[in-house]
């Protein structure tokens, strides 16, 4: 089974609020199943928001073939069907951290590339974010070491 994959149709019910705050504001991404705006991600990343303590799947990481993830699911640009990636606990807080190292941003792109999506269809790998080498341009609270 791929650890990263587009969620079969009709499986994912796109507007479910917030799990912490109740925002309904959109399709937000989720993280083992629980649905977080960005904000609440903002603030899981900085460390100021209640962590998330899920038992993990028996699935292989989509970076490092770790066994023991959980599933990070994300809407597209311009895809109709969510993506789903099986991601250890230190790829999902790098992802949600926006501090994923060039090899792992790397094993991400070639694997949605497979699937005919870019990076910069995915929020948490825009080029905003990253280079085109996969190095970090903005990691979740750098702004305060500066």
């Amino acid at each position: 089974m791929d650890s990263l994959r587009l969620a079969p149709p009709d499986s994912v019910f796109p507007k479910i609020p917030c799990c912490r705050c109740g925002d309904r504001g959109r399709a937000w991404d989720r993280i083992a199943g629980k649905t977080l705006c960005p904000s609440c991600m903002e603030l899981l990343a900085l460390g100021e928001g209640e962590p998330i303590v899920e038992r993990t799947d028996r699935r292989r990481c989509a970076v490092c073939h770790h066994l023991g993830t959980l599933r990070y699911l994300t809407f597209p640009l311009r895809s109709r069907r969510p993506v789903e990636v099986d991601l250890c606990a230190d790829h999902i807080r790098a992802l949600v951290g926006r501090r994923l190292g060039p090899h792992a941003f790397e094993q991400l792109r070639r694997q949605l590339l497979a699937l005919d999506l870019a990076t910069r269809e995915i929020f948490l790998l825009h080029e905003a974010f990253y280079d085109t080498s996969g190095r970090a341009l903005q990691p979740a609270g750098d702004w305060e070491l500066m």
